[in-house]
């Protein structure tokens, strides 16, 4: 692999989000005072479900720069070393051409029976790999209720000593936060992608000059596929942003950290982690969320539309919830 990138990757200790233009944070404060004031249109359903795809873009030269980040290892010591995932940012796809192209396997979940009896062993043994591994989803590992954890921290600490062998763990940074204030576990070797410049933009093929590909990636975060997603809504399409909805309350919260905490869940995981809500009342506020384009199904899996990422992610941050770092 070679060739030049606007790719880099990081350890996490580096990672800076960009900071929001004037403008942004004003307009932030409007849409908050809007929603407090009932203020908020809804968009219609048909305008709602015309949205972007956000991870159509070349891969490779990220995978590349990954692949020289990582030259060298493993070598003979038996390390796990964690890639950070925001939402929409193509880092657990980039990690498995990585993975596919060093040919290493990618391992399995554990079923809802060794997840609920946290038999980690179970699960390691019918794994039957031998060298380095990917794990590409660790939000797939485990679900926020009281059998659905043990799982996790059990499996965190035996890959930190060792005990697995050596591999790459890609995590979304939703999860590395909750595991962080939940499990008061400290990780080793945490990496990431740097946040997206207006360089890496042009890469990607957004045209603008310095100034609006700047503002681009602080509106984004540094999320190169947040930053697609943006582009094409609002000048691919002309398409108005999702905005939370004047009602939207502590249930609507509730809804929108486990999709983002789990990478998505269909309704019968989210019926399991929040089993306050009856379901047809999880059901109701599912149709409101995707009726204004903040959520999605992709088949029996719902999840956060990439372009209302930055909305649900200011309406949780107004509601005290536990952000990730990105």
């Amino acid at each position: 692999m070679a060739g030049n990138t606007h790719w880099q990757v990081i350890q996490l200790s580096e990672y800076r989000c960009p900071d929001p233009p004037a403008s942004t944070r004003l307009q932030r404060v409007w849409h908050r005072l809007q929603r407090l004031l009932g203020m908020t249109e809804t968009p219609d359903m048909e305008s709602a479900a015309a949205l972007p795809d956000y991870s159509e873009f070349n891969r490779m030269p990220a995978v590349t720069a990954l692949d020289r980040y990582l030259k060298g290892w493993p070598g003979t010591q038996r390390e796990v070393r964690f890639l950070l995932d925001p939402p929409f940012s193509a880092t657990a796809e980039i990690a498995r051409d990585w993975a596919e192209w060093r040919q290493w396997p990618r391992l399995t979940p554990p079923t809802q029976e060794q997840l609920n009896g946290a038999q980690v062993d179970a699960w390691w043994a019918g794994q039957g790999v031998r060298g380095p591994w990917l794990i590409d989803d660790l939000a797939r590992y485990f679900l926020r209720t009281a059998r659905g954890m043990a799982f996790l921290r059990i499996l965190l600490v035996q890959l930190v000593q060792g005990g697995f062998g050596s591999g790459l763990v890609v995590c979304n940074s939703w999860t590395y936060r909750f595991i962080v204030q939940a499990f008061e576990l400290s990780l080793p070797n945490m990496h990431c992608f740097a946040p997206a410049t207006p360089a890496l933009l042009r890469e990607l093929g957004i045209q603008g000059d310095d100034r609006q590909l700047a503002r681009l990636a602080a509106r984004s975060r540094g999320n190169s596929g947040v930053a697609l997603a943006l582009w094409s809504a609002e000048y691919g399409h002309d398409q108005a942003l999702p905005r939370m909805p004047a009602g939207a309350d502590d249930t609507t919260a509730f809804v929108l950290y486990a999709l983002l905490l789990h990478r998505g869940l269909g309704e019968q995981g989210l019926q399991q982690v929040l089993p306050m809500l009856a379901p047809d009342q999880l059901a109701a506020c599912l149709l409101r969320l995707a009726c204004v384009g903040l959520v999605q199904r992709d088949g029996t899996c719902w999840r956060i539309s990439p372009v209302a990422y930055g909305e649900v992610r200011e309406f949780l941050a107004g509601r005290d919830h536990c952000l990730d770092d990105f």
